[in-house]
């Protein structure tokens, strides 16, 4: 019994982080849409500062994106 249980902790634990992954995925793609929504308003009130800030966002945000989506490669939830 203490088996069978031990293993459907463990199954149920790898199934959420599966989706955890997954989610990461998501909220990287999240960030880099809100700040490249944030670029596009600071370059339409003439705001070079915060643009060029926001710009580095968004590769900050997608990089992290491309290397999770990397890293997870056939580990994650589809």
């Amino acid at each position: 019994m203490r088996g069978k249980a031990r293993f459907d902790r463990w199954d149920e634990e790898f199934i959420t982080v599966q989706h955890e992954m997954k989610w990461t995925v998501l909220w990287f793609g999240h960030q880099k849409k809100e700040w490249m929504e944030r670029a596009q308003q600071s370059k339409l009130n003439s705001e070079p500062g915060l643009q060029a800030y926001a710009e580095k966002q968004v590769a900050m945000w997608k990089k992290f994106g491309e290397e999770a989506e990397k890293g997870f490669t056939g580990m994650m939830i589809a």
